[in-house]
């Protein structure tokens, strides 16, 4: 069973998730803080964290292969999918998952998920610290990209508080993480591809050193996001900016 710690105000729980595997805590655990003042995000962007709004990490020395650890992503962002499904009255047309971590509404962003390693002196282990952010009670206002909150979205979500959300959060991870460990990683990337933002759309995006167009075929063993272009070619991306186009012809695919 995890650890919960909650605090009042961290300078970032990645950070102390860090620390905790560093120092080779056994088990698994999480915290949580209900105002983060240097919030790390994806490609050490600032994570905004606003009081109210939901803000953890979880730790665990984990035994994973490296290379495997993308894979992780997924997971995470299936089970904040099926925890938002009772509270948000029209996920199924509405919610999706963005590659490779992001989760929408209407195409603006309710959370974010970043996923850290550090060196395990444990063979065949890694520590791993998931944080996870969701805009619970104010949608932050960040530069290209739309927002959205919890509360304009779920008439439950004035009800809930991080910490109810964490415990739901934690069982549904649980479920999840059971699910990959006892089955291949193509079961994720099936129910990812069902959700995922902009399998309806052209993409637009460079490929070593080249744009290349077409549609989400789906993901690799390792993650990376498969793009079939307009010649039938299957592309695999692991990074790099993607533009989203027009809506596809459902006829044509």
């Amino acid at each position: 069973m995890a650890d919960f710690e909650i605090f009042d105000t961290l300078s970032s729980t990645q950070d102390l998730g860090l620390a905790r595997v560093r120092a080779g805590r056994p088990g698994s655990g999480w915290i949580l803080t209900k105002e983060q003042t240097k919030g790390i995000g994806r490609h050490g962007k600032a994570w905004v964290g606003t009081k109210g709004n939901f803000m953890a990490s979880r730790w665990e020395i984990m035994e994973i292969d490296v290379r495997l650890v993308p894979q992780l992503s997924f997971i995470v962002a299936l089970a904040v999918y099926e925890m938002l499904r009772p509270l948000v009255p029209d996920t199924e047309q509405a919610m999706r998952i963005k590659w490779p971590n992001d989760v929408l509404h209407r195409g603006r962003k309710l959370c974010g998920i970043i996923v850290q390693t550090e060196a395990s002196q444990k063979p065949g282990h890694l520590g791993i610290v998931i944080g996870v952010g969701i805009n619970m009670r104010a949608a932050p206002i960040l530069e290209n990209y739309l927002t959205v909150s919890l509360r304009d979205i779920s008439p439950q979500a004035k009800s809930l508080d991080p910490v109810a959300l964490l415990h739901k959060l934690n069982g549904h991870l649980d479920g999840v993480i059971d699910l990959w460990r006892s089955k291949d990683f193509s079961d994720i990337a099936k129910a990812w591809l069902k959700r995922a933002y902009g399998r309806d759309r052209t993409l637009n995006v460079t490929h070593e050193g080249r744009t290349v167009s077409g549609h989400i075929k789906g993901l690799d063993e390792f993650g990376g996001l498969q793009i079939e272009a307009t010649d039938r070619q299957i592309y695999t991306v692991t990074g790099g900016e993607i533009t989203y186009g027009e809506l596809i012809d459902a006829a044509g695919h």
